[in-house]
Parts: structure tokens; C-alpha cells; sequence
């Protein structure tokens, strides 16, 4: 189970080169660098259902456990975006916005991860996709922790702020106690495979996402590891759920 964190940890490290990273260390209003964060608007309402349902799938009583705890420790992070989506634009954020053209990245890429969690599948790579979902949103938040707080006008962010990042540490108890446990398992070949190819379609996912968050500017990248259409074809391997 080390190298699938390892694998992790080094798909974060790709994750956090990608451009939209760059441009939050322009030095422009904060209104202007945030620009993009209404586009994520989608996979943050659909983020919440992905740790409902990934879990109830969980069989095993005491990972099912962390992982109710840990989604008792994300509820509410849905209305600091919203929020700061209202501060940023100056207005809420329409209930049909999330469904124009200029968000289908993230569209795509949400639906994508909430396929990920409706595939049957071993308890131990459910614990994985927390963890990479967790590792993502390490390298977001550390970005956008290190921003101004204030915008112009002298409203304070909550979402894209050192609020919510203070809120991710608090998670860090809950996923070292995940990590070691998973340490402690032995993965078959197959199903070590299993859990690096999971990893690779999270991030891919998340590549997808964010190279759409820019529109014209920055136009979606192919990736020819992952796309909409291979997401939805992908064939299903049905995995035995083992005690842990």
C-alpha cells in the first residue's frame, strides 16, 4: 500500500504545476485572480454527494466510521463557496449558472468522480479515493490560503482563505489514521493496479476540470489519459470486499 500513496503524493505534486496554480500568484486584485472559482461551482455541490455515497458503500464498521467522520467534518464548506462566489461576483450565484457551456469541464470532470464512487469496489480503495480527493484539495487550498483575505471592497473570504485551510488541518488526525491503517494492509497485485489506475483517474479528472475553468483563455486539454466519453465507457471490474 506505499507505493499507492507514494503514487498519490506524486500526482499531487503534477497536479499543483498546472497553470491555473500560476496565475494565483499574479499580483492583481483578488477579484480578478478568483475570477474562475464560480466554473468550480458544480463539483462543489456534487463533492458532498461523493462522500455520502462513497460512505454508505463501505462495509467494514470501523472505516465506515472515519468515513462518516469525515464527512460530518465537510459539511458546511459548500456554503463558504457560495458565499465567496456572491462576494466575488458581486451577486449570487444563479441556480442555472452551473449548467452553461463555460462549465461543462466541471461538469464532466464531477460526473466522472461520482462514477468512480458507484463502481463496485474493495473497501481499501475507497479509503484511496478520500485520500487523493484530500490531496487535491492540499494542493488548492495551500494556494489559495496564501492570497489576500480581503477583497476590495473589505469583505473577508471564508472558502478561498486560510479559514477553510485551517479547517482541511484539522482533517490531517483523521487521514493519518487512514494512511496507517492502509499501511498495515497487504494489496494483492491486482488490486494494487487497481488503486494506482483510481488515483490516475481522479487526477485526471481534476486536470480536466481546472483546464476548462479559464474558457477561450485557456482552452480544455485532451489528456489522453482521460476524457468524458472514456470516463463513461470505462469497463467495471467487480472486486470481493475483504474483511479488513
Amino acid at each position: 500500500m506505499r507505493a499507492v500513496l507514494q503514487h498519490i503524493s506524486v500526482r499531487q505534486s503534477r497536479f499543483a504545476e498546472h497553470f491555473v496554480f500560476d496565475e494565483l500568484q499574479q499580483n492583481r486584485p483578488l477579484e480578478q485572480v478568483l475570477a474562475f472559482a464560480p466554473r468550480l461551482a458544480f463539483w462543489v455541490m456534487s463533492f458532498q454527494d461523493v462522500l455520502r455515497l462513497n460512505a454508505q458503500r463501505v462495509e467494514d464498521p470501523e472505516l465506515a466510521m472515519l468515513m462518516l467522520r469525515h464527512r460530518s467534518e465537510e459539511r458546511g464548506h459548500d456554503h463558504w463557496f457560495f458565499e465567496d462566489a456572491a462576494q466575488l461576483m458581486g451577486r449570487p450565484l444563479n441556480l442555472t449558472e452551473p449548467w452553461d457551456r463555460s462549465h461543462e469541464s466541471t461538469r464532466d470532470a464531477s460526473y466522472a468522480l461520482i462514477s468512480e464512487v458507484l463502481r463496485p469496489m474493495d473497501d481499501r480503495l475507497r479509503i484511496v479515493l478520500v485520500l487523493t480527493l484530500e490531496s487535491t484539495s492540499h494542493a488548492f487550498f495551500s494556494r489559495t490560503s496564501n492570497l489576500p483575505q480581503t477583497l476590495s471592497h473589505g469583505k473577508r473570504l471564508k472558502y478561498f482563505s486560510n479559514h477553510h485551510m485551517e479547517a482541511e488541518e484539522q482533517h490531517e488526525v483523521f487521514e493519518e489514521q487512514m494512511e496507517a491503517m492502509l499501511l498495515g494492509m497487504e494489496l494483492t497485485p491486482a488490486l494494487r493496479a487497481e488503486a494506482i489506475a483510481l488515483v490516475d483517474r481522479i487526477y485526471a479528472a481534476f486536470h480536466h476540470m481546472f483546464d476548462g475553468l479559464h474558457g477561450e483563455q485557456h482552452p480544455p486539454v485532451v489528456r489522453p489519459e482521460w476524457h468524458p466519453q472514456q470516463a463513461a465507457s470505462a469497463p467495471e471490474r467487480t472486486l470481493a470486499v475483504t474483511s479488513l
